[in-house]
């Protein structure tokens, strides 16, 4: 029976996750408009965390900086996206790649647009530099920060796609990982749950995202948020932990 890995999480009060986190289904649509056909979406049927969850997605021992979810708070002195740009241009990646800005209305339940169709995608994979399965571990992770005004919610697979292509392909080991695989995972019936956090203004967070299936969500949001994203080589802690 294939073992599949959760998200790797870095916190440290079990409670504080809890507080800012739930756990929910997913659901595949099919022919509905500004969506990809297959995509994957919550079911919408968030319940807290489990008390026994936290410990389930704690790094392991031999967990790499580029597998790990962290999430942090700006420091006050950066209020806005040009702030923000100097301090990840001064952390140290010289071949970091900019994302840019993306400003999303509240009431979205993925927020993700395809800029060649403007299609909804679903949970999906980054897939900016298309490594193969071996070499999928080495991918930059994604940081994403909340400038606001709104709240916003990052949502996590608890299943990595390495595990999934090990379900849904035979000769895994040559094949390039991609959002299609999630897509066939679900199509076979597999169990997924999707994790969601709350990200407030001035909070962001960093996770392997050509790993771990992901979206944001500003779904029951009053207000707009504005977030501006980056591909970074990072080692962890560079930011203090928000949990």
């Amino acid at each position: 029976m294939t073992t599949m890995h959760p998200a790797a999480i870095a916190f440290r009060d079990p409670e504080a996750l809890r507080a800012r986190c739930d756990i929910g289904g997913v659901r595949s649509l099919h022919d509905v408009p500004g969506y990809e056909n297959g995509a994957v979406v919550p079911a919408g049927d968030w319940s807290p965390l489990p008390g026994d969850h936290p410990e389930r997605f704690a790094p392991g021992v031999f967990t790499k900086d580029s597998g790990l979810v962290e999430f942090f708070r700006l420091p006050e002195t950066v209020t806005d996206v040009h702030a923000l740009a100097a301090l990840v241009g001064f952390l140290g990646d010289p071949l970091l790649v900019a994302l840019g800005e993306t400003d999303d209305p509240p009431g979205e339940p993925v927020t993700h647009r395809l800029s060649e169709s403007g299609l909804r995608p679903g949970l999906h994979v980054d897939d900016h530099q298309n490594l193969p399965y071996p070499d999928r571990d080495t991918a930059r992770r994604r940081l994403c920060v909340n400038l606001g005004p709104g709240s916003r919610h990052l949502l996590l697979a608890d299943t990595d796609i390495k595990s999934i292509c090990r379900t849904v392909h035979d000769r895994y080991e040559t094949h390039h990982p991609h959002t299609g695989d999630l897509r066939m995972f679900l199509a076979l019936r597999r169990p997924l749950k999707l994790l969601r956090v709350r990200i407030d203004p001035g909070e962001g967070w960093l996770a392997p995202t050509a790993v771990l299936p992901y979206d944001e969500s500003t779904d029951g949001q009053e207000l707009p948020s504005l977030t501006a994203s980056w591909l970074v080589h990072w080692e962890r802690d560079l930011f203090a932990p928000l949990i």
